[in-house]
């Protein structure tokens, strides 16, 4: 019994860590005038977060996150993406095509793994009202690009919301996200509803 509280205290540390590792690592990017972003999300049993900055003047922007559940497991990720207006004509559509280094780990079976997921996101606002916003985005990562125990891994989430503020953005989505491991099915470490704001500054 002492040994699996020595274990569980262990694996909140480190998952701690993980947290203030990845806020360091964004203030530790390079901002000079630069727009930054904070996203926190929760649901029952879940909460997911977020900080990203522009890294340059030109639409690359990075991000790192992390998503826990109670009782599935956790993943990590850091992201590189190319942010730009789809729509510079009219009304903007902001989409970005990128790449995330993601490390999941599945408690329910004793499992981890890293995966290199490819995908895109987009964002925008009502037209003729821009106090609504809606976006989302899909990131999947093969077997060709899954390291260690991961076999392939699956993300994708949406959401709809109303900015309280100029640069505030309250919101409920969908979000879902599945790994395999090698001689596993598909493990969900997290599926449903969560509410949350975005902030830039």
């Amino acid at each position: 019994m002492r040994m699996e509280s020595v274990r569980s205290g262990g694996k909140i540390m480190n998952r701690l860590s993980c947290v203030v590792l990845l806020i360091g690592l964004v203030f530790a990017m390079p901002s000079a005038q630069a727009s930054s972003n904070f996203n926190l999300n929760v649901s029952d049993r879940a909460f997911g977060l977020s900080l990203g900055t522009d890294l340059t003047g030109t639409g690359l922007y990075g991000s790192v996150g992390y998503l826990e559940h109670r009782r599935r497991g956790s993943v990590g990720d850091a992201a590189l993406e190319l942010v730009a207006n789809a729509n510079p004509g009219g009304h903007p559509i902001w989409i970005g095509l990128g790449a995330r280094l993601v490390y999941a780990d599945a408690s329910l079976i004793h499992e981890s793994g890293s995966a290199l997921a490819v995908g895109v996101s987009f964002h925008t606002t009502w037209v003729g009202y821009n106090r609504l916003g809606f976006g989302g985005h899909v990131y999947y990562a093969p077997n060709a690009v899954a390291f260690g125990a991961t076999d392939r891994y699956l993300e994708y989430e949406a959401h709809f919301g109303y900015y309280l503020l100029r640069h505030g953005l309250v919101y409920v989505g969908y979000r879902h996200v599945g790994v395999a491991y090698a001689g596993t099915p598909v493990i969900t470490l997290d599926s449903g509803v969560n509410v949350g704001f975005r902030i830039s500054f």
